[in-house]
C-alpha cells in the first residue's frame, strides 16, 4: 500500500513538473511571437509516460525506478514557424486546468498519508 502511495505521489509530482515547464514554454512562445527565426517550444511528458506504461508487463504499475527515468523534456520545433497566439492561449488554459486537477489529486494523496500516520483519525 505504501509503495503504491509513493508511486502515485511521485507520478503526480512529475506531472506537476511537466505542467510548470509547459507553462514556461508557452510564456516564452507568447513573448517571442514576433521574434524572427524563433523556434516554438513544447514539453513532452504524457506521451513518454504512455510509452513507459505500455512497455510494462500487462497490469503492472510503474515502480519508483521506472518513474526515476521519466522526466518532462523541453522540445524545440524543427524549423522556425509562426507562433499562433490563439493556440498558445488554448494550451495555456488547458495546462492550468490540468495543473489544478493534479494539485487536487496530490492533496488527496497527502490526506491518505496523513490518515495512515494518524491511524485513520482526523
Amino acid at each position: 500500500m505504501i509503495s503504491a502511495i509513493d508511486n502515485m505521489t511521485a507520478l503526480l509530482s512529475l506531472a506537476l513538473d511537466a505542467a510548470g515547464m509547459r507553462q514556461q514554454a508557452i510564456a516564452h512562445n507568447i513573448a517571442n511571437a514576433n521574434t524572427p527565426g524563433y523556434r516554438r517550444a513544447s514539453v513532452s511528458f504524457e506521451s513518454r509516460m504512455v510509452q513507459m506504461t505500455a512497455d510494462l508487463p500487462r497490469g503492472a504499475a510503474p515502480s519508483l525506478t521506472d518513474l526515476s527515468t521519466l522526466r518532462p523534456v523541453l522540445e524545440l520545433a524543427d524549423a522556425a514557424e509562426p507562433v499562433q497566439l490563439d493556440r498558445e492561449m488554448t494550451e495555456l488554459s488547458e495546462t492550468v486546468l490540468h495543473q489544478q486537477a493534479l494539485l487536487k489529486a496530490l492533496n488527496k494523496q497527502f490526506e491518505l498519508i496523513g490518515m495512515a500516520i494518524n491511524e485513520g483519525k482526523r
